[in-house]
């Protein structure tokens, strides 16, 4: 279905460019360094909503989305995206969606470092911990019979937690 031209969406389809997720809000430093490994991924990024939530976001394409920035499944689209209002999109409002958005690691540490300076220095002795055990399995796996990987203690982790666990 082609908008007419008058339409506030014709030509835009911004929310069919980008999927986000609510998350909770971290309170602890492994919540924290979830966030920092959210934003290690391309077009991720992590907001704070004007109500304080938090989400992270994927910028991805909707497979749906015509070239002529028109929904190509209208009548069968989901119905979060028939929800989706005009009248309260940041485009028409001209206001930002959030409050605080943060694209990178850097940019969440400096943010996180001004914004929350206790959980901040939590989270870093946390960081130094977690390297410091690094370092240690990585000098433990050196010393292995055949000099190279002994496999003890390494597992694969899967790139995806539930919601509830940040």
């Amino acid at each position: 279905m082609d908008l007419p031209s008058a339409h506030p969406c014709y030509g835009c389809a911004a929310c069919c460019r980008y999927v986000a997720v609510e998350i909770d809000a971290p309170t602890v430093p492994r919540d924290y360094d979830q966030i920092h490994w959210y934003l290690t991924h391309r077009d991720v990024s992590v907001y704070i909503d004007w109500e304080g939530d938090w989400y992270v976001e994927f910028t991805t394409r909707c497979e749906h989305l015509t070239e002529a920035a028109a929904c190509g499944i209208y009548r069968e689209r989901p119905e979060l995206c028939s929800d989706f209002s005009a009248e309260t999109c940041e485009k028409t409002t001209g206001e930002p969606a959030h409050r605080v958005l943060l694209t990178s690691p850097a940019q969440f540490l400096e943010w996180f470092q001004v914004k929350r300076p206790r959980s901040f220095e939590r989270y870093m002795n946390f960081r130094r911990a977690l390297l410091e055990k690094r370092g240690q399995e990585s000098k433990g796996r050196s010393r292995s019979p055949r000099g190279g990987h002994s496999g003890a203690g390494v597992r694969g982790r899967a790139g995806v937690q539930s919601s509830t666990s940040i």
